[in-house]
């Protein structure tokens, strides 16, 4: 009796210490969640803080310094005017010029900023700084036409072609087929365009037609263009069932108005406009902009050719470091989900540009 009564005694002392420790393992257990959950609520916190930081630093120094290129623009115009009687036109204007090319920097700065700083920024506050740019752009422009008059000229019935380095076996450039738009789209001056109203040819810029230059292409159906070199800038406008293999591009590629269009291009920053049905095979160091766009498909860069990564290394580009898969769609601010109006392109065979190329070659000699 006594020994049954010791053993009972024995199993409820075990059971009462198997219960306490239970107890104190989910204590423990819950407090270290709630340690693990404190932890990850302070780590997201100081990135949100650095975020911040980092996005509160963008603002006051990008207004602070687009404010001041707009004091000047405003002193210039000003000082300009009060001197326009006291001044010969000669001094006024070799004075005029290096300002303005002051100027020019230090937007170009200012957009490389820009550039440099869209990993951490919101769609809407590079819209908003892209739109004060192109502002401070065009009042810089409107400025300069207004206080330097242009030499007086004369009409000739000769037209003459810019110089263009084109394959001479396939197309023979003559002046009527390079032309000019009615009004440029940054300023109210006639503009030539590096290529215009093109159709069905094969067209390739190199050497120093291309090199550190600011290609602009408007108006071209069905072509191929090859860009073998470091161009400064491409804006290409109105573009159909075309084709573009650009190198290493120094600074941006501006593209609008483009329709089943394919494009292989490396730049520092890559903006499309009111596109759709396009191909991209890209290489960007910053990031990518689309608006007003549908059906992008966008891959790795695919183009090569003899000395291109000598070419990487005058456009100032890292060749290692690649965002293609980094699209900003400023017609979709979701940041939760994807874009419809592009995609990444996976599984697909690379094109053969060197076939693309015969091919267009071969037609053009035809036609």
């Amino acid at each position: 009796m006594s020994s049954n009564l010791q053993n009972s005694t024995l199993n409820s002392g075990e059971n009462a210490d198997s219960k306490k420790e239970n107890i104190l393992e989910r204590l423990n257990k819950r407090n270290k969640e709630r340690q693990n959950y404190l932890d990850v609520k302070i780590e997201q916190r100081n990135k949100e803080n650095v975020e911040l930081e980092g996005t509160d630093y963008f603002a006051q120094t990008f207004t602070e310094r687009a404010r001041a290129i707009e004091e000047q623009i405003q002193n210039i115009s000003h000082i300009s005017n009060t001197k326009e009687k006291t001044s010969s036109n000669n001094t006024n204007n070799a004075d005029l010029t290096r300002i303005f090319a002051d100027l020019t920097i230090q937007i170009q700065e200012l957009q490389r900023y820009l550039t440099t700083s869209t990993m951490f920024l919101t769609d809407f506050k590079i819209k908003a700084c892209q739109n004060t740019l192109n502002e401070l752009n065009s009042s810089c422009e409107e400025c300069r036409l207004r206080l330097i008059p242009k030499k007086k000229f004369g009409f000739s019935g000769k037209k003459v072609a810019p110089k263009v380095l084109v394959n001479p076996r396939v197309v023979n450039i003559s002046a009527d087929k390079v032309d000019m738009p009615e009004k440029s789209t940054t300023d109210s001056t006639s503009f030539t365009w590096t290529l215009s109203n093109r159709e069905d040819e094969y067209i390739c810029l190199e050497g120093d037609e291309l090199n550190n230059k600011d290609i602009t292409i408007s108006n071209l159906k069905n072509c191929f263009v090859e860009l073998r070199g470091h161009a400064g800038s491409v804006q290409i406008s109105q573009a159909s069932d075309c084709t573009f293999l650009c190198g290493p591009i120094s600074r941006s590629l501006f593209a609008e108005n483009c329709v089943r269009t394919t494009l292989a291009l490396a730049c520092q920053q890559l903006r499309l406009h009111s596109s759709n049905i396009c191909r991209i095979y890209l290489h960007v160091t910053c990031r990518a902009i689309i608006e007003d766009c549908t059906q992008i498909e966008i891959a790795d860069y695919n183009y090569n050719y003899d000395r291109i990564d000598e070419d990487f290394q005058l456009a100032g580009l890292d060749k290692t470091q690649n965002n293609y898969t980094d699209v900003a769609d400023f017609n979709w601010l979701s940041p939760d989900v994807p874009s419809p109006n592009w995609t990444l392109l996976k599984d697909t065979p690379s094109p053969s540009w060197t076939e693309l190329r015969n091919q267009k070659q071969q037609k053009a000699k035809i036609l």
